[in-house]
């Protein structure tokens, strides 16, 4: 038995039926879902029936709806129905724990993951509700008044747009001639003489010749102060020189104290 018989087995029985036992591998089911809006909710579609696979452990009398399906599409008998069935799964098994996938031509593709739990997607064209025929999904259109916009308004905008441009430049254009207007009466302002380095800097010029003279009149001072006393002295030595004998009296008491005097008299 082939893969191919085997997948319109399913399709036929899962037309008919909500639910096809398979032996040894899963359960087929379908359920009818409501009618939906696409993401955009521009679109609805129809309702219909989906197809899902549950890996679980049916027995062959759990199995016996898809065991006389076979039987009848083979016209073998049902021990030989049962032989076949069990060859076609333990192949599409192996595929699934080798390569992880096995196609369903008509149905869609049985999947294993890493656990090797098996699973079933469905193609997007699956039709399994015979009761669903010609329904098709409805697009909603936006009304033309919405998506349109009126004509009258481009055309009352674009000419105050020009209008107002216009009025801009013409504003700009005389705000720049009275600019000039006034840069012409203007006068030039009259430079003035540069002055000579010497006249710019009179405070250096002052302070230096004040500082000098500070100078020079503390040493004239000194200096006369020195002459003053030297003469004194050179008056003081003369005037003992030329009266020694009217002086002695006041020497000897500015050398001597007056018990010296005293035995220098006796």
């Amino acid at each position: 038995m082939e893969i191919n018989l085997f997948s319109k087995c399913i399709k036929d029985l899962i037309v008919e039926n909500d639910k096809v036992d398979v032996p040894y591998l899963g359960t087929f089911s379908a359920e009818m879902m409501p009618a939906t809006y696409s993401d955009k909710q521009t679109t609805i579609h129809p309702p219909y029936r989906k197809m899902t696979f549950h890996k679980a452990d049916i027995s062959l009398a759990d199995g016996s709806l898809l065991l006389e399906k076979v039987r009848r599409e083979t016209g073998v008998s049902a021990e030989q129905a049962s032989v076949e069935l069990g060859w076609c799964l333990s192949r599409l098994c192996s595929e699934l724990e080798g390569r992880k996938s096995c196609p369903l031509p008509g149905l869609g593709v049985m999947r294993a993951n890493a656990r090797n739990e098996f699973f079933f997607i469905p193609d997007d064209d699956l039709d399994i509700w015979p009761d669903g025929v010609g329904l098709h999904s409805i697009s909603i259109k936006v009304s033309e008044k919405e998506e349109m916009p009126e004509p009258v308004e481009e055309e009352v905008v674009a000419p105050v747009v020009e209008e107002e441009k216009v009025e801009e430049e013409v504003k700009i254009e005389e705000e720049v001639k009275v600019e000039e207007a006034v840069e012409v009466e203007e006068p030039e302002p009259q430079k003035q003489p540069e002055q000579p380095e010497q006249l710019k800097q009179p405070v250096r010029l002052e302070q230096i010749p004040e500082e000098r003279d500070e100078s020079d009149v503390r040493t004239n001072w000194l200096l006369i102060v020195l002459v003053v006393i030297l003469v004194l002295a050179l008056l003081f030595i003369a005037a003992a020189y030329l009266f020694t004998d009217e002086m002695s009296p006041i020497l000897d008491r500015l050398l001597y104290t007056k018990e010296e005097l005293e035995l220098w008299k006796g």
